[in-house]
């Protein structure tokens, strides 16, 4: 089974390069591409992800913002 990645940043070209230079990986990983802690938590709804990768500096809610949601939303 893949295992799930989740990556979160507020600038589109940093995710553009990312999925870019990962695309090789896609046999290994299931990878989502998401540009907000927001639309991170909408993704986590729907689907695990064993790693989150997220920027730490985004308007609205930061990374350290997003992973303590996401440990209260999803302890395990």
């Amino acid at each position: 089974m893949k295992k799930g990645i989740l990556f979160v940043d507020d600038e589109p070209e940093l995710l553009r390069g990312l999925r870019r230079t990962l695309f090789e990986m896609t046999s290994e990983w299931d990878m989502e591409f998401v540009d907000s802690g927001q639309k991170a938590l909408e993704v986590l709804e729907k689907a695990p992800f064993d790693v989150i990768v997220s920027d730490m500096r985004m308007p609205g809610m930061d990374g350290a913002d997003l992973l303590q949601e996401v440990a209260k939303r999803f302890p395990s």
